[in-house]
């Protein structure tokens, strides 16, 4: 019951079904040095690590190894979606002495009874993310460059910083196919995942819990690929975290993943966190998102000037974006540039509920309508970012 209960393919079901669900799950040992190999065809679908340690490897037709991870007590291990049956398999080496909880599809479909379409559609997605996964390790292995880091901040809540950070990073995943990753420091509330249509399998405070050597393969396997091309890095699972969630853990994750990835865009939403301003302080290019509202040029200003006095951003690394969240904003550009003494890089234009619209239905806005006012702007801050970075786009 407690691992169903944290595992995100469960954690909706009411108490009644995942007791149903638990009492058709079995325990497994697995022996160290032992080797369990799980295809696509038959047998279990769900298998959880109680305890223990084990090295989960996908294999494709020909035994090349896709992928590898290590899971901690709790995880999930995903298997083969049906349809993808015999093309891979899944295998568990025990490390040590391992217990696994298993569920057939026989417990499955007996268990969930009338729930079971959603679990399985959720199960296809964490497949189909595994294999994103796979070929975004693939891109980045001869990625060893150093990626600039971008931050994207807010001084006001609402703005649609996290809108704006996540349809351009998908922008600029279209230059740099599976070298993007976004990491979502917007605590203790992080959407980035949600307005994805992703499932969060794990978090940068996650990672932090596993050993100092497997440090950087735990990051590697809680990002979740979208199909654009971008990787998504949860900052936090849950609102109890955001403790956690330090400058000094924020500095060693972005040590890390700036090793095989082009681009990191870092949404830090509205706040100046310890973790936040980490991230800002190694950014190189700074986007901050400003509404045109009277309340929001007061805190605009406030927060340009701890920018450019406490942190010493130089001004040619801050890029002001103007986005215009209303029909009728009680001020225009011109009267915005004038309360900051700044030009606007871009402004992105009232796009009514298109963005919310396209999260209902499965994606972002650049995709389900690329002529919108967002997916223009967004368009927009990728072509800037790539500008002021100096990137080519020559992979």
């Amino acid at each position: 019951m407690r691992f169903l209960e944290m595992s995100a393919v469960f954690s909706d079901l009411n108490d009644g079904v995942l007791r149903a669900v638990a009492r058709r799950m079995r325990s497994v040992n697995l022996r160290a040095r032992d080797t369990l190999r799980l295809g696509g065809e038959g047998g279990d679908v769900v298998v959880f690590l109680e305890s223990g340690q084990v090295e989960v490897s996908i294999t494709d037709g020909t035994g090349r190894v896709l992928l590898t991870r290590r899971p901690v007590a709790g995880d999930i291990v995903i298997l083969p979606a049906p349809r993808t049956d015999a093309r891979y398999v899944t295998s568990l080496y025990g490390l040590t002495d391992a217990v696994l909880l298993t569920l057939d599809r026989d417990g499955l479909l007996e268990g969930l009874g009338p729930n079971v379409e959603e679990v399985a559609v959720t199960l296809d997605k964490l497949w189909e993310q595994e294999l994103a996964a796979a070929a975004a390790i693939e891109a980045q292995r001869a990625s060893e460059i150093g990626a600039p880091i971008v931050a994207f901040f807010s001084a006001k809540g609402g703005a649609g910083t996290t809108t704006l950070a996540i349809n351009t990073a998908a922008a600029l995943a279209r230059t740099f196919p599976r070298q993007v990753l976004l990491i979502d420091l917007a605590a203790p509330f992080g959407h980035a995942v949600l307005f994805a249509d992703l499932i969060a399998t794990g978090s940068v405070v996650s990672a932090s819990k596993a050993a100092a050597a497997d440090f950087e393969a735990a990051i590697r396997g809680n990002i979740v690929n979208h199909r654009s091309g971008m990787g998504v890095l949860p900052g936090t699972l849950r609102p109890e975290e955001v403790d956690t969630l330090t400058g000094e853990l924020t500095g060693r994750v972005l040590d890390t993943v700036v090793r095989w990835h082009k681009l990191v865009v870092v949404d830090v939403g509205t706040s100046l966190s310890e973790a936040s301003l980490a991230a800002i302080e190694r950014a190189e290019s700074l986007v901050v998102v400003v509404p045109p509202e009277i309340a929001a040029m007061t805190d605009a200003r406030r927060a340009l000037a701890i920018f450019r006095d406490i942190m010493n951003v130089p001004d040619n690394r801050i890029e002001l974006v103007l986005n215009q969240r209303s029909p009728h904003p009680p001020l225009d550009r011109a009267a915005v540039e004038s309360i900051l003494g700044r030009k606007m890089s871009v402004v992105v234009g009232f796009d009514d509920s298109r963005p919310e619209d396209s999260t209902l239905a499965g994606g972002l806005v650049m995709q389900h309508d690329p002529s919108s006012a967002v997916s223009r702007g967004t368009a927009e801050i990728a072509k800037v970012i790539l500008a002021s970075l100096k990137l080519d786009g020559q992979q």
